[in-house]
């Protein structure tokens, strides 16, 4: 059942890959796109080998690997903290559109001012999770005596990232035979990711949601490690910080949905995790059911019926046209003018049965995939207006001086990612795949890119799942390393078999 899935899954990156480096986004040329890739492909091919090679080296010298690689650590999470700080700073720009409404909000809720319009919040529901927790960061922040909870916030926001990274690095031993090596090349992949270190100064959904999953799983698999109270404790916070993500973006719920499916599918070994999973589950909703009940009581509450955007909406948008907003102007506007939620939902529906059939038309699906994974800036917010202008943010601005150079290197390195996660799939069709967490690492993501196939169509959504594709990366880059290993073992067993034979015809 495994290999049908990989199987499947790699068709689809196939084909996704095929589409965008054919029809990419931004201008980018499909020559120059594809050179790029396979640039990055090497890049990350060699930085692979050298670190297996550095390690190599240094167990030769019988120097302890683990202490050097622990310490290095250690002080490779402040450097990266204190880096992505300053650059967040640097690009920080005055909050706009969604994220506008939310961050505005959020601090006058905090500094206690008045908040005149709700309307917002009563229009986009989705978006109440992430008011309360932005909120309760702003707050905390102004209890500490800073004058502009912001700094506090991204303080909050940086070490987030560390603890992916942290995180990545801990699971990356899960897929590598705990080999170092594999650990740092993790690491450094995450490192490269570009949209990480243009949005982290921005404290919207998307990146208040990106390390919940990933995080509550290095936190699920320790935990069910240890014995006693501690690993009620670890497991318990797993839940916790999943609940939360899972509050602030509906789309941090496929990694649960991947592990419940790969326990299911691990027989005896998932079943006698029942406990660690109930426990898990438990959590997730009381964090979740505690989130959503602070949000029933904002004053957008008495005007959602009129105002709200129904579920369907967002279905009914992609299934017409791209997927996009710019592509739906029709829906757009009869929605605006329905009296209420009631309405809205009876027209998206309407629209769905009408519409759903494009599912299998060959230009939407093309047309879709180029505009959800046609270019790799990933990028969940706007910069249009920087606190100062600066040479940083001539990069990220998509009307910056130099906005498509930087685009070319994202989007490079993203279908790079994509391709090593392809040589993963591929691999894993033809051998059997045991490693329970490599195979809910690859359902997570493919889950991701099901979901955005048939929910509204935009690039930004891939942000909050950069983690796992990190991980499906090194993933598939460990497994073409392994088939190159085996190709280079056979040829030299074939040469060596072919001397001896040599030998023995001549000696007759």
């Amino acid at each position: 059942m495994r290999r049908v899935f990989y199987g499947g899954f790699s068709v689809c990156l196939i084909a996704i890959l095929a589409v965008v480096i054919s029809h990419p986004q931004n201008n980018l040329i499909p020559g120059k796109l594809f050179l790029y890739t396979l640039v990055w492909v090497l890049i990350l091919c060699g930085m692979k080998a050298l670190l297996s090679l550095m390690e190599r080296y240094l167990v030769k010298k019988g120097l302890n690997v683990e202490k050097l690689s622990r310490t290095g650590l250690i002080l490779y999470l402040i450097f990266y903290g204190i880096a992505l700080y300053i650059v967040s700073l640097i690009l920080r720009s005055y909050p706009i559109t969604d994220y506008g409404n939310v961050y505005h909000t959020a601090y006058n809720l905090a500094t206690g001012q008045a908040v005149e319009d709700w309307n917002y919040f009563s229009m986009w529901t989705n978006n109440l999770g992430i008011l309360s927790i932005l909120v309760f960061c702003m707050r905390i922040g102004v209890l500490l005596g800073f004058s502009d909870p912001y700094y506090f916030v991204l303080a909050l926001n940086v070490l987030q990232m560390t603890a992916v990274m942290l995180s990545i690095f801990y699971l990356a031993g899960k897929i590598g035979n705990k080999r170092i090596c594999v650990q740092w090349f993790a690491v450094f992949v995450f490192t490269l990711w570009t949209p990480v270190w243009a949005s982290t100064g921005s404290f919207y959904s998307d990146q208040f949601s990106f390390g919940s999953s990933i995080i509550a799983m290095a936190l699920f698999l320790f935990g069910c490690g240890l014995r006693g109270k501690k690993k009620w404790f670890v497991l318990a916070a797993a839940g916790v910080v999943w609940g939360i993500g899972i509050a602030a973006k509906a789309t941090a719920a496929v990694g649960v949905i991947a592990l419940v499916i790969a326990m299911l599918m691990a027989g005896k070994r998932g079943r006698q995790l029942w406990r660690e999973m109930l426990t898990l589950g438990l959590l997730t909703v009381l964090s979740m059911g505690l989130l959503l009940e602070v949000s029933d009581h904002y004053p957008s509450k008495a005007d959602e019926y009129r105002l709200e955007t129904p579920t369907e909406y967002w279905i009914a948008m992609g299934l017409m046209g791209n997927g996009t907003y710019a592509d739906n102007a029709y829906l757009i506007k009869e929605c605006n003018y329905s009296k209420n939620v009631d309405k809205r939902r009876e027209f998206c529906r309407r629209m769905i049965r009408e519409n759903w059939t494009n599912l299998f038309d060959r230009k939407h699906l093309v047309d879709k995939t180029s505009v959800i994974f046609g270019e790799g800036s990933i990028s969940p917010t706007s910069h249009m207006y920087p606190y100062e202008e600066s040479l940083l943010w001539h990069f990220v601005y998509w009307e910056g001086d130099y906005y498509w150079q930087y685009c070319c290197l994202s989007t490079g390195f993203f279908y790079a990612i994509l391709f090593s996660t392809l040589a993963g799939t591929l691999f894993r069709t033809f051998k059997k795949e045991e490693n329970e967490f490599v195979f809910m690492s690859y359902l997570t993501v493919f889950g991701l890119f099901l979901f955005l196939m048939l929910w509204e169509a935009q690039n930004k959504q891939l942000y909050n799942h950069i983690p796992w594709m990190t991980i499906t990366a090194v993933c598939g880059l460990e497994s073409l390393g392994d088939c190159v290993i085996m190709t280079i073992s056979r040829l030299r067993d074939s040469r060596v078999d072919r001397e001896k034979g040599r030998r023995v015809h001549a000696g007759k």
